[in-house]
């Protein structure tokens, strides 16, 4: 669809926030945009309010706004958000002339070659910044003379193809100058290569239009890598207002005497202060020192920021098995612990109706310690902002016993399998943006991933609409919550709750701890240890384990079955379990 000299395209209100929020790139039939950040936004008056003040306040900004939304994208008033076309060379399918693309040329339909009238498609690859998350189309004509005798300043006569003769990879392809006949092989176009042509990092982002002073070593990614893009989701539950243990944690550390002295980088008096408070509170000393440096830092850390959540979260489903009464968007059951109910979980809460809040923060390129972007530049005498978009949905939420959590988890081979994790962990790029490994979060994470395939089976919502919440933030504390959301104001319909209840859910637990007992890719999954990116798997595959990508948020990382049904030398939490309900089958069938 077309509106003047705009190209219109639609995507989903939800896909703003992720996968497509500011800074990532859309591929829509053939055509590959990239998302502003917010500052290129269109005006408050045509934005929707996000109302959730629990989150704003740990985000630290203002407000929370949704993108403009319509069910008619191509009426002339609508309004929208703007995408920059990226990479803005282009190549033509028929006569592989390359094409520079601008604002200019925008005519409102698919690019087309000014020689031949082919359809013009994207380059592959793009240059991105190895420490500042800048990125930027390859400098093709540059970079092709470069190759050259450096006297031809044609821009406007290259031309990708294959090369002559039989080679393999990248360099089977090249780019060449009509005007000098340069040519050059993409197996030169590497970061090195840059570097060593004089390349550096221009310090933009492809909707920019005033270069920067960065200066820094570019590296080149095809424009599908995952790498190009690391985008910073936090979500909220939309809970009743809770004074749970963080909150008085923080009434705590505010009133302490050091307190002052610490907020001025006193480091031996932050020692003093988290020994003195260790000695009097509950939380352990690692607890407490995380949560004073929240309180002094200037932007809170994104692992803070969710703990904090999460914690809260916790506080807010044990008000609700107390016996609080249900908020608007809070509605929930308890399904009290019997004697179905498989030993070592808790007491059940059903949540009929809920309301989640995601906020994108910023992102980075190319690794995840690179500089983080912003979703909106902060501005002098302007309210903070950060898109968001809200959904209403329903859920299970099911507590673990602590005291049994805690019992198994001292067994000499969870605390190898899981010492091995936190190892991987600790020299991992991502360990950063992952759980605190632990035997308790390995267990829960499992236990969300195998019951998350369960419910897709069993509840009437596929395997991506699901997502986890593990809530294993302090000792005790240990709960797993199933849920899953839309952006219609009326919710889903019940099909998940339901699953929650007596009469189904030691059925759903019990199924879905068979599934993992035994792997299609054992003994193969079961003994290669460890597994996945940085090992920081160990028994978890496509086969057993592994969710789609919208449904964890620890990118299918810390999963190891064992810890649900045993391995070499140490019991499984759920092994009892698992082979009272396979002996019980046997019995059936006998």
């Amino acid at each position: 669809m077309a509106r003047n000299d705009k190209v219109i395209r639609t995507i989903r209100l939800s896909e703003t926030v992720s996968p497509f929020g500011p800074g990532a790139l859309v591929d829509i039939l053939g055509e590959s945009f990239m998302a502003m950040t917010g500052d290129e936004w269109p005006p408050a008056s045509v934005r929707s309010a996000v109302s959730c003040d629990r989150l704003a306040t740990k985000l630290r900004v203002d407000e929370l706004w949704a993108a403009p939304s319509s069910g008619e994208p191509d009426a002339p008033k609508t309004p929208g958000l703007e995408f920059a076309r990226f990479p803005a060379w282009l190549f033509c399918q028929e006569c592989r002339r390359m094409t520079r693309w601008t604002r200019m040329m925008e005519s409102g339909s698919t690019p087309k070659c000014p020689d031949c009238e082919g359809r013009l498609v994207p380059m592959r690859f793009v240059t991105v910044c190895a420490t500042r998350s800048h990125a930027d189309d390859v400098p093709w004509p540059d970079w092709v003379h470069r190759a050259g005798s450096g006297t031809c300043d044609r821009k406007d006569r290259l031309r990708f193809h294959p090369s002559k003769g039989a080679r393999e990879g990248l360099s089977a392809l090249q780019v060449s100058c009509d005007a000098c006949k340069t040519t050059r092989s993409l197996g030169d176009l590497r970061g090195d290569v840059l570097v060593r042509d004089g390349f550096t990092c221009r310090g933009k982002q492809p909707w920019e239009r005033e270069w920067g002073n960065c200066g820094k070593p570019l590296e080149v990614l095809q424009r599908g890598a995952t790498s190009l893009y690391f985008g910073e989701v936090v979500s909220a539950i939309d809970i009743p207002e809770v004074e749970g243990r963080e909150a008085e944690l923080d009434e705590q550390i505010r009133k302490h005497p050091y307190w002052q002295a610490v907020q001025s980088g006193n480091a031996a008096i932050l020692d003093m202060m988290v020994d003195e408070l260790a000695a009097v509170l509950e939380p352990p000393a690692d607890t407490i020192r995380r949560r004073i440096l929240a309180l002094t830092s200037d932007e809170p850390t994104l692992q803070d920021t969710k703990r904090s959540l999460l914690s809260e979260e916790f506080e807010a489903f044990a008000a609700a098995i107390a016996g609080s009464a249900p908020a608007q968007d809070f509605v929930t059951r308890v399904e009290r612990r019997s004697e179905r109910t498989p030993a070592g979980l808790g007491d059940v809460v059903l949540v009929d109706r809920l309301r989640e809040v995601r906020a994108t923060i910023g992102f980075r390129r190319y690794t995840p310690e690179a500089q983080l972007v912003p979703s909106v530049p902060k501005r002098p005498m302007e309210r903070r902002w950060y898109p968001a978009v809200e959904g209403y949905g329903e859920g299970i939420f099911i507590t673990f016993d602590s005291a049994a959590v805690d019992a198994w988890a001292v067994q000499d081979g969870v605390q190898r399998r899981a010492g091995r994790v936190e190892s991987n962990q600790e020299g991992s790029m991502l360990g950063s943006r992952l759980h605190e490994t632990s035997p308790q979060f390995l267990l829960l994470h499992a236990f969300a991933h195998a019951i998350m395939r369960e419910l897709a089976f069993v509840s009437g919502y596929s395997a991506p609409s699901l997502r986890e919440r593990i809530y294993c933030e302090s000792t005790g504390d240990y709960g797993v919550f199933i849920y899953t959301t839309s952006t219609d104001v009326e919710g889903t319909l019940g099909g998940l709750a339901r699953q929650g209840e007596a009469d189904y859910l030691t059925g759903v637990v019990l199924r879905s701890l068979e599934q993992v007992a035994w792997c299609a890719n054992d003994p193969v999954c079961s003994e290669s240890d460890p597994q996945s990116i940085d090992g920081l798997n160990l028994a978890a595959c496509h086969a057993c384990l592994l969710a789609p990508e919208t449904s964890c948020e620890s990118f299918n990382l810390l999963l190891d079955r064992a810890m649900l049904v045993g391995g070499d030398g140490f019991d499984g939490y759920f092994q009892k379990a698992i082979e009272s309900a396979l002996d019980v089958s046997i019995s059936a069938m006998s």
